[in-house]
């Protein structure tokens, strides 16, 4: 079970491809395209649209839109987190720890997941025959990590309600429910229509009878936001049950200006310059299709 355990911990949050990181690139993005969304509005208009360049703000839309929604379909997606194939998915790791459900007792929960000791009543008496032998001058005193009996008391009372027992009715063995499970699951559901419209427009190039009924008529900003919030939150609460992590903050703090040189017009240069860059190009892919047969 503790390798199991160390698997879910990988998969959340240490993982190149971690739950975590992948939610906080996801608002990185979000939170960089609302700003570009917000500097279309107010640059200047030209009669017949934005003084911007086109072909630029598509490429930066369509980027956004297609790495946002596959954000959402890869940490939504149940596939298996071991093996060969696996993935960092939490849609995948509430699978997982549904299978272990056997496994999970409250002894696991509170030693294996997250490392405290079992039995806070014990460190509790610990806590206060250390206090007690303090000097009684009124000052604060420093009390060492073997008697914070705090976090190991509170993590009891989250299995009581996941379990549904009391303090008073509780033991090792005790289970959390199936339909904590299930509430889980069916959270996670709400996004499967991005999951479908992924898998139809985006990750495979679906025929017209098979994107019937299965693509988004429409997805939009406050609907990206909602989305991300609605995975952060289901992290939240599968990392701090499974793995005894939190998504925190989920927006990264900007280790740099982000803003630096907005103000400056993005191409300087000659545009000459990219139009003979453009007609190269275009002369190359041009003669593609004169191919030998002979050559294949």
């Amino acid at each position: 079970m503790r390798q199991r355990i160390e698997l879910w911990k990988r998969v959340y949050d240490t993982d190149e491809n971690a739950i975590t990181k992948a939610l906080s690139k996801m608002a990185w993005d979000l939170a960089a395209f609302t700003c570009i969304v917000e500097m279309v509005r107010q640059a200047p208009d030209a009669g017949n649209g934005k003084r911007l360049n086109g072909m630029f703000m598509d490429m930066l839309a369509s980027g956004f839109w297609s790495s946002t929604m596959q954000g959402v379909r890869r940490l939504a997606e149940k596939e298996p987190i071991n093996g060969p194939r696996g993935v960092c998915s939490l849609g995948g790791l509430i699978q997982d720890a549904r299978a272990a459900r056997g496994r999970l007792t409250r002894e696991v929960f509170v030693k294996d997941i997250a490392g405290l000791e079992y039995n806070y009543e014990v460190t509790k008496s610990r806590y206060w025959e250390f206090a007690l032998a303090q000097p009684r001058d009124g000052g604060a005193f420093w009390v060492p990590r073997e008697f914070h009996y705090e976090a190991s008391e509170q993590r009891h009372a989250e299995f009581d309600w996941l379990s549904g027992t009391t303090p008073h009715t509780s033991n090792p063995d005790d289970l959390i429910r199936e339909d904590v499970f299930d509430a889980l699951e069916r959270r996670l559901f709400q996004l499967e229509g991005v999951v479908e419209h992924v898998n139809v427009e985006i990750a495979h190039a679906a025929t017209e009878a098979s994107r019937q009924g299965r693509v988004l008529d429409r997805w939009g900003l406050n609907d990206a936001k909602a989305a991300l919030k609605e995975l952060a939150q289901i992290a939240q609460f599968a990392g701090n049950w499974f793995c005894f992590g939190s998504v925190g903050t989920v927006l990264p703090v900007p280790q740099f200006d982000q803003f630096e040189h907005l103000d400056q017009p993005l191409f300087n240069g000659n545009t000459d310059d990219l139009q003979a860059i453009w007609n190269a190009f275009d002369e190359e892919v041009g003669q593609w299709h004169d191919v030998d047969p002979r050559n294949l």
